[in-house]
């Protein structure tokens, strides 16, 4: 797969219900309203209704729509989280609230959404000048992880290669390789762990020029199976990951999918700073992945 259109071809028709929290944000009902036009998603929206309507009025948009009024976000967050958790909605999508209140309703026992696995953000990048769909986490949301928490986020990473039809992809663990950094022998550790499964290629640490400059690994700089030709990228660090993905967004003009993995359903996580381009290809990869995981 070379670029997200692909992607949105795979889901066009496929339609999935979406309950989107505190959805009185202008760039989430454009997303949204294009993923119904594509027949990609039934949304479901919860949020102060009398401001949802004055958005959709303003701008103009035509979406048809549930509207589950509700004032507070935290009870929006609440009540949405209880609908995908009785199967009446599939995809669950951040609209104006923060990101720490979303998660801290998702992740009760009681809705029973956790799958046993680290949550972690999952971001799919059509980047100019590379010659493939490129996948990069974790950015988002986990701070600091320990071994067990960077298997998940790899095993993450893979789920979403997979949902975009890449069976057996190459990961590059990055890392700078100084073995004065602790960091380091656990980047190698991983890498060893990894390398004993068949269903994926996995090195590290690896530079990021190692990982996707085909050139580079041409001239035999490097004897990594995964040298030059990385179909996801593992970083180090949360803000390593947040740097990156938001770098092949906005430096080189780039187009991003961002979603949330490791529970049961997937969650359209995008940030105020993402625009509605962006906001809609992350719903587009949340219904592939949920396609995938059903």
């Amino acid at each position: 797969m070379k670029n997200l259109l692909e992607m949105v071809e795979l889901v066009r028709g496929k339609r999935m219900k979406i309950a989107v929290v505190a959805a009185e944000d202008e760039e989430v009902l454009k997303a949204v309203a294009r993923a119904e036009k594509e027949e990609i998603v039934n949304p479901i929206l919860f949020g102060n209704r009398k401001d949802i309507e004055a958005l959709m009025e303003r701008t103009n948009l035509k979406l048809e729509a549930e509207i589950v009024h509700v004032e507070d976000p935290l009870e929006a967050a609440r009540k949405a989280v209880e609908s995908v958790s009785r199967d009446e909605a599939q995809i669950l999508m951040k609209g104006k609230i923060k990101t720490g209140d979303l998660f801290s309703v998702f992740l009760k026992k009681e809705y029973g959404l956790r799958a046993g696995r680290t949550l972690s953000a999952v971001s799919v990048h059509e980047v100019p000048g590379y010659h493939k769909i490129l996948i990069v986490s974790d950015g988002g949301l986990v701070i600091s992880p320990d071994l067990q928490q960077r298997m998940d986020i790899v095993e993450n990473s893979i789920l979403v290669a997979r949902a975009l039809g890449i069976e057996n992809p190459k990961i590059a663990l990055l890392g700078t390789g100084d073995l004065k950094n602790p960091l380091t022998l656990e980047i190698a550790a991983l890498s060893k762990i990894f390398q004993r499964k068949n269903d994926c290629i996995v090195d590290g640490p690896l530079t990021l020029e190692l990982a996707i400059n085909e050139e580079l690994a041409s001239k035999g700089v490097s004897n990594s199976p995964v040298a030059g030709d990385a179909d996801i990228l593992i970083a180090p660090s949360i803000e390593a990951g947040n740097i990156l993905s938001k770098s092949l967004i906005y430096m080189t003009r780039g187009k991003a999918a961002i979603v949330v993995v490791g529970g049961k359903i997937p969650v359209v996580l995008t940030s105020r700073a993402d625009n509605g381009e962006t906001k809609f290809f992350s719903i587009a990869l949340s219904v592939l992945v949920a396609q995938k995981k059903g």
